[in-house]
């Protein structure tokens, strides 16, 4: 690799800069995320692992030394725990980008989906557990007890 020219650009010019980089690539990317989508569970996985692997080597290499695939296998395969904080950070980023540009999971609200009851079931069971009077430390038990004997397939 050449050792590119120090170029001075501002702070808003550089997260504009970031920001046209991501819109690029992700658009360059939508070939490979309609790919991943055709694929099974265990490729899907290898792609994944993959990404990852050559992202490191991208993240990892400088100019004057050019990172191989085997120290990037050697550093994906590790234990989160045995890696250096650097290894880490290129691993985790690896991964963001590949959702991010390849695999594209459905935005989430952090909420889970509500779950639909039996209508009148709720209010059924409050009103039996009002007319029972029963005091925090037997409804506690009340629950603990239905919980206790009823279990779900799976």
């Amino acid at each position: 690799m050449t050792k590119a020219k120090p170029v001075v650009v501002t702070y808003q010019q550089f997260a504009r800069g970031v920001g046209a980089t991501d819109r690029i690539t992700l658009e360059a990317s939508l070939a490979w995320h309609k790919e991943y989508l055709k694929l099974d569970k265990e490729k899907q996985g290898e792609w994944k692992y993959d990404f990852v692997l050559n992202y490191v080597i991208g993240r990892l290499s400088t100019d004057e030394k050019e990172f191989t695939y085997k120290q990037a296998e050697i550093i994906c395969n590790k234990t989160r725990e045995k890696r250096t904080a650097d290894e880490e950070k290129a691993v985790n980023a690896g991964g963001k980008k590949f959702a991010f540009h390849i695999s594209r999971p459905e935005a989430s609200d952090g909420k889970k989906p509500a779950v639909a009851l039996p209508k009148g079931l709720v209010s059924n069971i409050v009103t039996e557990i009002i007319d029972a009077g029963l005091t925090k430390e037997q409804f506690d038990e009340l629950i603990a007890q239905v919980k206790a004997s009823i279990s779900f397939g799976k």
